[in-house]
C-alpha cells in the first residue's frame, strides 16, 4: 500500500513539473529564419524613424508587462529570468524594452545574451526590477551606460516582498499599483552586470541579502545551453537549460520587407540615441535607395491628408491644394496663434477711442430774429388799397 503511495506521488510531482512548462509552446527555431519568424507569430514588426525597426506584442493578457509571468533563477551568471511566454526565450535575454505612448510595449532587438536585461531597486522590505530601457548599452569594461537622460516610471516596476522572490508564482505577489509610488520614492537603484567566459553576469542585489532579508533558501544553479527552445527549463541537477544560438547565426538574419511595415505614427523613442542593435543586421540603412522607394510606395498608398476640406486655426477656410504646388496660405503654428491672439487682446485693451473734453459746455448757435411789426388786420389793409386807387383817379 505504502508503495502505491510513493509511486501516485510521484506521478503527480512529474504532472506538476509538466504542467510548470506548458505555457512554453510552439517554439520556432533560429534555423526557420531567426528572431523576425520565430516572433512573428506573436506579435508584429514595425519599422520607426531612423530606420530602428521594434517587435510589438500582441493578443495579450489584460497588465501584460514585461518580466512579469515568470520565476527568478539564481545560476552562475546571475539572476536569470526563467519566463513562461512563448517568446521570452529571445525578448527577454536579449534586446531592450520601452513603452511607446501609441504602440504599447515595443521591443529593440540585439544579440547581445544575458539571463535577463533589468534595472533594480530595493530597501529592507521590498525588491523591484523593470526592464532596461533602450538607451542602455552595455559595454565589457564600463558595464551598463546610458546613452540618454531616461528614468522608468515607477507604474512600470514589479515589486515584492523578499520572500517572494524566487517564487514560481510571483506575479502573485507584487504589491499593487496604489504602493507603488510610495515603495519606489524609498528604495535604492541599482545595476550590476559584468563579464566573464564570453557572457554577460548580471549580479543585481547581492543574493545574500536576499537570502538574509526573505529568510528563504535560494539554491545556485549553472546554466546548460541546449540546441532548441524546446529543450529550455530544469534538468537533472542543479541545472536550468537555456536555448543561446551563437551571435553569427543571429547577424545573418536578413530584414525582409514583407514582415516588417512602417509605422503609422513617430514613436516617443529617441531613435537617435538608441545605441543596441547596430552593425547587427536589425537596422535598416536609412540612406538605402530601396528602403527609399518603399517608404516612397507606402507615401503614394497612404490616403491623403488633403482630401477633405480644413480650416485654419482661426476657422476661416482654407482651399484643397495640390501637393505639387507650393502652398498659397501659410499655416500658422498654435504657438503663433497664440501669441498673435494675446497681442492682438492687449492692442485692444491699450488703445480706447480718444474723447474731446472742453471747459466750458457748447452753446447752441444764436439765431437773428426780425424786429417785430405790428400786425394789422386784412379789413385795415383792403380800406387802404381803395384810398390809393381813388387818389390816383383824381
Amino acid at each position: 500500500m505504502k508503495r502505491i503511495l510513493i509511486i501516485a506521488v510521484a506521478v503527480i510531482l512529474s504532472l506538476a513539473v509538466k504542467t510548470k512548462a506548458a505555457p512554453n509552446l510552439n517554439y520556432q527555431n533560429f534555423n526557420d529564419g531567426g528572431f523576425y519568424s520565430a516572433l512573428a507569430p506573436y506579435g508584429t514588426w514595425i519599422e520607426l524613424d531612423g530606420g530602428v525597426v521594434v517587435w510589438r506584442p500582441l493578443h495579450l493578457e489584460v497588465g501584460w508587462a514585461p518580466y512579469r509571468n515568470g520565476q527568478w533563477i539564481w545560476t552562475s551568471d546571475g539572476w536569470y529570468w526563467d519566463s513562461y511566454d512563448p517568446f521570452g526565450y529571445i525578448v527577454f535575454h536579449y534586446g531592450r524594452w520601452y513603452f511607446d505612448d501609441y504602440y504599447g510595449w515595443i521591443w529593440v532587438p540585439d544579440d547581445v545574451w544575458a539571463p535577463a536585461w533589468v534595472q533594480w531597486r530595493y530597501d529592507n522590505d521590498y525588491i523591484g526590477w523593470a526592464p532596461l530601457p533602450p538607451y542602455a548599452s552595455f559595454s565589457i569594461g564600463i558595464g551598463i551606460h546610458f546613452t540618454h537622460n531616461y528614468i522608468t516610471p515607477y507604474r512600470y516596476w514589479h515589486f515584492v516582498r523578499y520572500r517572494h522572490m524566487c517564487s514560481p508564482h510571483v506575479y502573485n505577489y507584487f504589491a499593487p499599483g496604489r504602493d507603488k509610488y510610495r515603495i519606489y520614492s524609498v528604495t535604492r537603484y541599482r545595476t550590476n552586470y559584468g563579464y566573464s567566459n564570453g557572457r554577460v553576469i548580471n549580479r543585481g542585489v547581492d543574493v545574500d541579502y536576499v537570502r538574509r532579508r526573505g529568510g528563504s533558501r535560494i539554491i545556485e544553479r549553472s546554466i546548460e545551453r541546449v540546441d532548441s527552445p524546446r529543450n529550455t527549463g530544469f534538468g537533472r541537477g542543479n541545472v536550468v537549460r537555456a536555448y543561446i544560438p551563437p551571435r553569427d547565426q543571429i547577424r545573418n538574419e536578413h530584414l525582409r520587407n514583407e514582415n516588417i511595415r512602417r509605422g503609422t505614427r513617430p514613436s516617443t523613442m529617441q531613435t537617435s540615441r538608441v545605441e543596441i542593435g547596430r552593425n547587427t543586421g536589425f537596422r535598416r540603412n536609412a540612406n538605402d535607395n530601396r528602403n527609399n522607394d518603399i517608404r516612397r510606395q507606402d507615401n503614394i498608398n497612404r490616403p491623403s491628408r488633403e482630401a477633405a476640406p480644413r480650416n485654419d486655426n482661426r476657422g476661416n477656410y482654407r482651399p484643397q491644394q495640390n501637393r505639387n504646388e507650393a502652398p498659397q496660405i501659410r499655416k500658422e503654428s498654435n504657438r503663433d496663434y497664440r501669441n498673435n491672439r494675446i497681442e492682438n487682446n492687449n492692442r485692444t485693451r491699450n488703445t480706447r477711442p480718444e474723447v474731446r473734453r472742453e471747459s466750458q459746455p457748447r452753446r447752441a448757435p444764436e439765431v437773428r430774429r426780425a424786429p417785430e411789426t405790428k400786425r394789422e388786420s386784412r379789413g385795415n389793409t383792403r380800406d387802404k388799397k381803395q384810398e390809393s386807387k381813388n387818389n390816383r383817379r383824381r
